[in-house]
């Protein structure tokens, strides 16, 4: 590393590792982050014996500072795709991969990878269910032809409600492009390849959404937003996490503070509205237009008190993971 140039191993200390970790980081913070853990990984190596009983390098480990914590995600704050914005995105899409935005937003939030995966066997429009088993990659070195591989984690292999509204759709498209003597036959069916590449479908979703106006959206964030939607419809923690086949609760809990502020406007024009509108309709006399606004507002107050346990219910459970 270009900070430690002159210096060997055995000549570092942590005040010159102090002086590049306190400066400057143009290479970002993921990197910074990354360069942290590899250089503690170093010295860790150097302090532990060899596997021929060689002593250590060195008898303590100079890098004493804390690991930085993972940078925030500028893609958290991508607002959801809206149902216009899913149309025009639809009708944009080739017809032979249109049903992927359909299933990344309303059945599953499906990965770029889940969707290239999908076989005509692994729908189930009898019982609406529609299994997840597979992802599709090029190879150890990301170089070869697309194939089928092992999905991102054991988590993102689950089952899948198919939403009622959807299965129609999703007949007719199997009916249309796939193979249906062959449950191996893939759902989404490439013209020119086997296997149909991430690449490829990328690159469609890339030209759908300048029509749609979304030059912020990616395909991955049409699964954020499926998360978003369940939870502003009611949807736990743990319906999300079995839904988007998340293995750790960290990933759903930032979805659950990215729903927080929004939910918070939703309900509360909710209750004054209702209230509002059940206050005038009785036609009393005796209250006033001021006592209406007051108990509307220690509702409010109440509703308030309610999002802030929620907020530090969130805490806890991400101290806790």
């Amino acid at each position: 590393m270009p900070a430690f140039e002159g210096l060997r191993l055995t000549e570092i200390k942590p005040r010159h590792i102090k002086n590049w970790y306190d400066g400057p980081h143009p290479e970002g913070q993921w990197s910074f982050r990354r360069a942290c853990m590899r250089l503690k990984a170093v010295f860790r190596s150097a302090t532990t014996m060899s596997m021929d009983g060689s002593p250590p390098l060195l008898k303590d480990n100079p890098f004493i500072f804390p690991i930085p914590p993972e940078p925030d995600s500028v893609r958290e704050d991508i607002p959801s795709v809206t149902p216009k914005q899913l149309r025009v995105l639809a009708e944009n899409m080739p017809d032979y991969t249109r049903l992927t935005v359909f299933l990344s937003t309303l059945a599953g939030g499906l990965r770029c990878g889940e969707l290239c995966g999908l076989q005509v066997g692994d729908i189930d429009l009898d019982n609406k269910i529609l299994r997840v088993r597979r992802s599709v990659n090029r190879g150890h070195l990301d170089r070869g032809e697309a194939r089928f591989a092992k999905t991102k984690t054991k988590r993102s292999v689950r089952d899948l409600p198919i939403p009622d509204a959807l299965v129609d759709m999703i007949r007719e498209h199997l009916h249309t492009f796939c193979d249906l003597d062959d449950p191996t036959s893939p759902v989404f069916v490439p013209r020119r390849v086997k296997v149909m590449s991430q690449t490829t479908l990328e690159a469609q979703f890339a030209r759908a959404r300048k029509k749609a106006g979304r030059y912020d959206l990616m395909l991955h964030d049409l699964r954020a937003s499926h998360a978003t939607l369940l939870m502003l419809k009611g949807g736990t923690l743990r319906e999300v996490m079995n839904q988007l086949g998340h293995a750790s609760e960290k990933v759903a809990i930032k979805h659950y503070q990215r729903v927080v502020a929004e939910h918070q406007r939703q309900i509360v024009n909710l209750l004054a509205d209702e209230f509002l509108q059940e206050a005038y309709a009785e036609g009393t006399q005796t209250d006033s237009l001021e006592d209406i606004v007051n108990i509307t507002e220690q509702r409010v107050r109440e509703l308030t008190r309610m999002i802030a346990d929620f907020k530090q219910a969130i805490d806890e459970l991400n101290l806790a993971s």
